[in-house]
């Protein structure tokens, strides 16, 4: 694979209900290249709960983490042909990032950290209906890592104006970017 091959990533992270699939989406209007817009939510929804029902919790969790590894790696398996990824995502668990710098080691990614007040996640959550409340409040390792290249904040701006500082900011961003720091560290 020639390195004009690979596929560049832009990692959406942030809590749930923060905007980062509103974001995507206009990123994907934005952009001046095809890009995909992959969201954990669409690949975890082609399982079948149908045999899910029986599992207890443990296995339900082993369950769950294989899902975001193989998510990763069908992140990693797009931008290895050369495509471009938007990934909506959140890195909830020390675990998801640790993966995630080990299987897109050598890629390009940008990490945008999707921040939201507290009031506006729960008045989100409330407006959605298919969360549960608190759910947003309760990712509290959502930033752990406590690095990135872009921080947006949906707060009082819309997706359209967060995906356009995105856009605005990408080719200024100085190397090392955070996922290469965040592998030194």
């Amino acid at each position: 694979m020639t390195p004009e091959a690979r596929g560049r990533v832009i990692l959406l992270n942030g809590p749930s209900s923060s905007g980062k699939s509103s974001i995507g989406k206009a990123l994907l209007a934005m952009l001046p290249d095809p890009w995909f817009l992959v969201p954990v939510d669409t690949v975890s929804g082609m399982r079948s709960t149908e045999h899910t029902r029986s599992l207890g919790e443990l296995e339900v969790e082993a369950m769950l983490r294989r899902t975001r590894q193989g998510y990763h790696r069908v992140i990693a398996a797009l931008v290895s042909t050369g495509n471009d990824v938007v990934m909506d995502y959140l890195l909830s668990e020390p675990w998801r990032l640790a993966d995630l710098i080990k299987v897109l080691h050598g890629y390009d990614v940008t990490l945008v950290d999707v921040h939201c007040a507290p009031h506006e996640l729960e008045r989100r959550e409330r407006q959605r209906g298919d969360r549960p409340l608190g759910l947003a409040a309760s990712q509290t390792l959502v930033f752990s890592h406590e690095d990135n290249d872009i921080e947006v904040d949906t707060t009082s701006r819309s997706a359209v104006e967060c995906a356009r500082d995105i856009v605005d900011r990408m080719d200024k961003i100085s190397p090392p970017k955070a996922f290469e720091r965040l592998r030194r560290a």
